[in-house]
């Protein structure tokens, strides 16, 4: 599905193509993996808007239930490093994904600048926070500076639960479990509701909303 994303972006430029092949790349390994993924609260967004989905991040089927489940364009904001990678990189980069770098803090503005233009064009994004995927025991810290982008794209932010995702692929494993997952949308905050909150602020609250679902149902 890699190559078949690079060969479309060469007549595709709006990366709408690409992201069809990453999504029937993640429904066959949904698929294949024998994971059923329980979806609640998709009533809460309007399909016709853009978003920021912020989420806790525990496993990679975290972006294939986001492939799979959201009937809409988006695209990721993913690990520099990542774009690096042969084929993967390549087909992330062709396909409008932005490379997020902690050690460049000037190349990370110019891609959230760069996905804030995209936003107002009606592509959403998808963020992880905590920065990297946990073990499941909680909700990690989230850096504050991964909001800007929300900051930038004047966006609604829609706060993410995922649960058992671990269970299914944990992180540093190559053993996939079957069973399910769980993914919650919540309520959009929009920008207007947090444009005057510090950044540490807007960071902790989000959090809070995800944390407090998370430890009901894990």
């Amino acid at each position: 599905m890699a190559c078949l994303s690079m060969a479309v972006s060469l007549f595709d430029q709006t990366g709408r193509s690409q992201h069809w092949c990453a999504r029937t790349w993640s429904r066959f390994i949904i698929w294949v993996s024998r994971v059923k993924i329980d979806i609640q609260g998709l009533e809460n967004l309007d399909l016709n808007k853009s978003y920021i989905l912020v989420a806790n991040h525990l496993s990679m089927f975290d972006h294939w239930a986001f492939l799979s489940e959201l009937p809409f364009q988006f695209r990721f904001a993913a690990k520099a490093s990542l774009f690096r990678i042969p084929f993967l990189g390549w087909h992330l980069q062709r396909s409008g994904n932005i490379a997020i770098d902690p050690q460049n803090h000037r190349q990370t503005l110019r891609s959230f600048q760069q996905a804030a233009r995209r936003i107002k064009k009606g592509i959403s994004f998808v963020i992880y926070p905590e920065g990297m995927r946990t073990f499941g025991d909680t909700v990690a810290p989230f850096k504050r500076g991964s909001l800007l982008l929300a900051r930038y794209a004047n966006a609604p932010i829609v706060p993410v639960t995922i649960i058992g995702a671990h269970r299914r692929l944990a992180r540093g494993s190559i053993y996939i479990s079957p069973g399910s997952m769980q993914m919650i949308i919540h309520t959009p905050v929009e920008f207007e509701n947090y444009l005057d909150l510090d950044l540490d602020v807007l960071a902790d609250t989000i959090r809070s909303t995800i944390s407090e679902s998370y430890q009901q149902i894990s």
